[in-house]
C-alpha cells in the first residue's frame, strides 16, 4: 500500500477512535470503573453500617435485659415493703441507734459542703479572658450552683422519702448528679463521689430510720391495747373474785346453820357447792397469775362452776 494511502487510514482509524472515545464518554462508558468502585465503597460503608446498628441493637437489647430486672427488683421489694417485710441496710438495734447514726452522716455532709469540704470537684486551670484568677472565680460560682441544685434535691427526697420508695430516689439523685457532670464537662465539674456516698447513706438511714420508728409505734400500739386488755381482764377478774368470795362466805354461813341443826344431807349437799365455788377461786386465782404470760381468757365463764 503506498505511504499516502496508509497515513490516511491511520488517520481514519484515530478519527474514528475519538468518535468511538467520545460516543462512549457520552454513553457514561468511560465511568464503569468509577461506578465500580464507589459500589464497593458503599458495600463496604453499608456492611459497617448494619454492623454499627446489630452493635448498637445488642446493646440496647442488654440495657433493656437490665432495666426489666431492675423493675422486677424493685417491685418485688416494693410489695415486701408494702406488708411490712422491709429489708433494713444498716443493722442497728433501735430507732434511737438509727437517729444517732443518720445526725453523724449528716453532720459528715455538712462539713463537705463548706467551702473546700470536698462536696464538688472542678478544673483549676480554667481561664477566662486570659485570666486564671477570673477563670476560678467562674469555675467556683458555678460549682456553687451545681452543688446547690445537688443539695436541694437531696433534702427535698430525705423531706419526702417513704421507705418502699428509697430504689426510686436514688435513681433520681443518680441523675442529677449525672446531669451535673454532663452539663459541667468543660470545667470537669462534679459531686465528688465521696460526697454522693453520704447523701445516698443519708436516703438509706433515713428509710431505715422511718421504718424502724414506724415499727416500735406499732409495738408501742400492742402493748397499750395489751395494757388495756390486761387491766379489763383484771377488773373482771377481781369483781369475779369477789363475788365467789361472797358465795363461798354465804355457803359457809349456811353450812353452819345445817350443822347446828343436825341436817346432814343438806350439810353434805352444801359442802359439794362450797367445793365447787372454791374450785372456782382456784381457778379465778390461776388465771390472775398467768395474764402477764399472755394468756387472755373468756372471763363469762370463769364463775360457771360456783354458780351450779
Amino acid at each position: 500500500m503506498p505511504l499516502f494511502g496508509a497515513r490516511n487510514v491511520a488517520k481514519q482509524q484515530a478519527e474514528e477512535l475519538d468518535r468511538l472515545r467520545a460516543d462512549m464518554a457520552r454513553l457514561g462508558v468511560l465511568d464503569v470503573a468509577e461506578l465500580s468502585r464507589q459500589r464497593d465503597q458503599l458495600r463496604v460503608e453499608v456492611d459497617a453500617q448494619r454492623a454499627r446498628l446489630t452493635a448498637e441493637r445488642t446493646e440496647m437489647e442488654r440495657q433493656l435485659a437490665d432495666l426489666r430486672q431492675r423493675v422486677v427488683v424493685t417491685q418485688e421489694d416494693e410489695i415486701l415493703q408494702e406488708v411490712g417485710v422491709y429489708r433494713y441496710r444498716h443493722p442497728l438495734s433501735d430507732s434511737v441507734a438509727f437517729r444517732d447514726a443518720l445526725a453523724r452522716v449528716q453532720g459528715q455532709i455538712k462539713t463537705m459542703v463548706r467551702a473546700d469540704g470536698g462536696a464538688i470537684e472542678a478544673t483549676t486551670s480554667w481561664q477566662v479572658n486570659g485570666s486564671a484568677a477570673e477563670g476560678r472565680k467562674m469555675v467556683r460560682d458555678i460549682s456553687k450552683l451545681m452543688l446547690r441544685a445537688y443539695n436541694a434535691e437531696a433534702d427535698n427526697l430525705v423531706r419526702g422519702l417513704k421507705p418502699y420508695k428509697l430504689p426510686t430516689a436514688i435513681d433520681r439523685l443518680e441523675k442529677v448528679a449525672f446531669t451535673i457532670a454532663k452539663l459541667g464537662a468543660s470545667m470537669s465539674i462534679r459531686v465528688s463521689p465521696a460526697n454522693h456516698r453520704l447523701r445516698v447513706q443519708e436516703l438509706e438511714l433515713t428509710a431505715d430510720y422511718q421504718e424502724m420508728l414506724a415499727r416500735e409505734k406499732e409495738q408501742e400500739r400492742e402493748e397499750k391495747e395489751r395494757l388495756r386488755e390486761e387491766r379489763k381482764v383484771q377488773h373482771e377478774i377481781q369483781r369475779e373474785r369477789e363475788r365467789l368470795d361472797k358465795e363461798k362466805q354465804h355457803y359457809l354461813n349456811a353450812l353452819a346453820a345445817l350443822e347446828v341443826k343436825g341436817d346432814a344431807e343438806g350439810a353434805a349437799r352444801l359442802r359439794t357447792q362450797l367445793a365447787d365455788v372454791e374450785q372456782a377461786l382456784s381457778d379465778v386465782d390461776y388465771r390472775a397469775a398467768n395474764i402477764r404470760a399472755g394468756y387472755v381468757y373468756v372471763i363469762s365463764n370463769i364463775g360457771a362452776l360456783g354458780r351450779r
